[in-house]
């Protein structure tokens, strides 16, 4: 291609992806390697490649541990309960918690000390946990504590066998980068024998037109790297990246969507899962772009068809920015979109059509930051920071 770019020809702190997505090879660049450079802290240009297996996996489900809650008062029974969390007091004031996944109690048994009292038997995954060191922070009270609804905790007791002292790390998992041409900075490293670029590195997915999709925290820990199978003098390079890092499999749908640019279609997300959703929002905020902001002007919003947290906040960056807009992804992000820098400030309209039907799709939905109900405490929420919500 005549309007192909050299590594040899650009400077490595010129990150504009534009200036990276061509080359003279009859396939397209479809990822940029981003690193900071040692010294300064500025981004680096480290190579571009053709593509890269292994961003969708998912990781393996964490594994299930029993815990049990010891001499609790009476009135628990045995039942799924979903997300959950276990929060843990010492006597000096210090808090420690545990956060269950798909928790269930198991069985519920008579309390050999005090035949008043009952036993817990909890069957649950662990997802984050505070570190916790039981001999210099003894708890002497805790607590079980679910989601929905928001009251009184489920259990409360002073002891609790199975708690992990700290989550195990996730094992990590293999991303080939296929068809990488290096830049000068990476090439030499690799060349003098090191796996791995030692400050914060990320892979930068590009659309047909060079535009930035997403940026990729993998980091740069190569397992191996050989000649590529795309020949070329290219390279393979197979990364060992922490599986949390990855977008999973329900955003490789959402990414070929949007390969060829933004939807232009409203609604386009309506229909899929809560994770995919998810990915579609985080392409929304890689796609928004620099500008003023705005204010004034009256918007409507669809609230029908938005099933869950997640697709209420697709509707209302919709709404607000237009098919594939970004307008906050959960409570907090949305607080931050209405202070500006976001395309649309207060004062200003927003016309909620068929909220009734929000209502009902969201009835069992609460905010997992706050437990404020939706989508109620969100409209309240929007009419504080100087929104009109008019309820159609």
């Amino acid at each position: 291609m005549s309007d192909g770019v050299r590594m040899d020809d650009v400077r490595m702190d010129d990150v504009r992806a534009e200036r990276h997505a061509r080359w003279e090879r009859p396939f397209p660049v479809r990822y940029l390697i981003v690193g900071e450079d040692q010294d300064d802290g500025r981004e680096l240009l480290l190579g571009r490649c053709a593509a890269a297996e292994g961003l969708f996996t998912d990781p393996p489900p964490p594994p299930r541990e029993v815990l049990v809650m010891r001499g609790c008062a009476p009135g628990v029974v045995a039942g799924w309960i979903g997300p959950a969390r276990v929060e843990g007091r010492t006597g000096s004031g210090r808090n420690h918690w545990w956060e269950l996944l798909d928790a269930e109690v198991l069985a519920v048994g008579p309390h050999a000390a005090d035949p008043a009292l009952v036993d817990v038997v909890l069957g649950a995954a662990f997802g984050e946990v505070e570190v916790f060191r039981p001999a210099q922070h003894p708890c002497e009270r805790f607590e079980l504590t679910t989601g929905r609804p928001i009251g009184e905790p489920l259990a409360v007791c002073a002891e609790v066998t199975g708690l992990p002292v700290e989550r195990d790390q996730p094992q990590q998992l293999p991303v080939r980068l296929i068809g990488c041409e290096p830049t000068g900075p990476l090439r030499a490293r690799l060349a003098a024998g090191h796996r791995n670029w030692p400050t914060y590195t990320r892979l930068w997915a590009l659309d047909d037109h060079g535009r930035v999709l997403d940026r990729v925290p993998t980091g740069l820990f190569a397992e191996r790297v050989g000649p590529s199978v795309l020949g070329g003098g290219l390279l393979d390079v197979l990364l060992s990246v922490s599986p949390e890092q990855l977008p999973g499999s329900a955003a490789r749908g959402v990414w070929w969507s949007w390969q060829a640019g933004p939807p232009r279609r409203p609604g386009s997300w309506r229909g899929l899962s809560t994770a995919a959703k998810g990915a579609w929002q985080s392409l929304a905020l890689h796609l928004r772009g620099p500008g003023p902001d705005r204010s004034g002007g009256e918007y409507h919003l669809d609230g029908r068809g938005v099933e869950d947290a997640t697709g209420l906040h697709c509707a209302i960056g919709e709404a607000v920015n237009g098919p594939g807009g970004y307008y906050g992804q959960e409570w907090n992000g949305l607080r931050d979109c209405l202070g500006g820098g976001f395309g649309v400030v207060p004062p200003f309209t927003l016309v909620w059509h068929d909220f009734a039907a929000t209502e009902r799709e969201l009835a069992e939905e609460t905010d997992p930051a706050t437990g404020l109900r939706l989508p109620e405490d969100v409209a309240r929420m929007l009419e504080q920071r100087g929104v009109t919500v008019i309820r159609a």
